[in-house]
């Protein structure tokens, strides 16, 4: 059931939700170019364990309302998120991946109240320049668009070194919206890439690690085993920070694992969840 939830001055995030309407939250935010649609999966096994799903799409993506301004830095989302955790009436866990994940990090340091437990997904304050541009140049379109998904999936694949999947294009459709046209372009405010937003993995890195050490919530970072985005050493320097940390290793996963509906992740979660404070008394 998509559902709206409300950020600061009445804008509007959608969101599915999944599970009993009284079950403690969890909010999931994707990355950057991605909807919430790309947690469906994940989301219909965290309800099934007893909590209320929530898979959002982050500002100027898929159905939520775009910044008015033009303002998607990391202090505005954070505004956001401070608007909607006050509006459920009580502490979420925030799952994170990618771009999701560093703006939860960013609430749940800066405002610890708002958070009951952090999970980041494949993202760390320290990430490779390297990956990060190869990314950045597969949610890069031509104008245009894509004369389908599976155009787009071919692409995304060719920089990853890979064949695309059967059903890749498929998947990405999730991310995508058809216009007049009927070109294909990614469903996000292509103005996440100008480099006034801070976004980048230098202009943030100070704002990202302060907030790290003023987490006080259990947290959970999950790290994508072929990841060529988050290393050992982003972990490492994210656990400096933040020492009570837990950390898992996800198996043959990339980056791109929440979009590639990854059940190693989901069991890793769920088992995190499940031995939160007062949670463990629960099974």
């Amino acid at each position: 059931m998509t559902i709206w939830l409300h950020g600061k001055d009445g804008v509007r995030f959608a969101a599915d939700s999944f599970g009993d309407d009284d079950a403690p939250p969890v909010l999931l935010f994707g990355g950057l170019g991605q909807t919430r649609h790309s947690w469906r999966r994940a989301a219909q096994k965290i309800a099934a364990n007893g909590w209320r799903a929530l898979p959002v799409d982050l500002l100027g993506h898929g159905d939520s309302d775009p910044a008015g301004d033009g303002d998607y830095s990391y202090p505005r989302h954070v505004t956001h998120l401070i608007a909607i955790t006050a509006h459920l009436g009580t502490a979420p866990v925030l799952v994170g991946a990618s771009l999701g994940g560093k703006i939860c990090l960013a609430a749940a340091g800066y405002h610890p109240e708002i958070a009951s437990a952090l999970v980041l997904v494949d993202t760390a304050p320290r990430t490779r320049q390297a990956g990060i541009q190869s990314m950045s140049q597969a949610f890069a379109p031509p104008p245009q668009g894509f004369a389908s998904p599976d155009e787009a999936a071919k692409i995304i694949a060719e920089m990853r070194g890979k064949k695309p999947a059967a059903d890749a294009g498929e998947k990405l459709q999730r991310n995508m919206k058809q216009d007049a046209q009927g070109r294909w372009h990614w469903h996000w405010d292509r103005a996440y890439a100008d480099k006034d937003q801070r976004l980048g993995t230098e202009a943030g890195l100070d704002y990202l690690e302060s907030a790290a050490r003023g987490v006080t919530a259990p947290m959970l970072i999950a790290k994508g085993e072929l990841s060529n985005i988050v290393t050992d050493e982003s972990v490492a320097a994210l656990t400096a920070l933040a020492p009570h940390a837990q950390t898992a290793i996800i198996k043959g996963a990339g980056h791109m694992l929440v979009g590639d509906d990854n059940d190693v992740f989901t069991d890793i979660l769920l088992e995190f969840l499940a031995n939160l404070p007062g949670k463990e008394n629960d099974r």
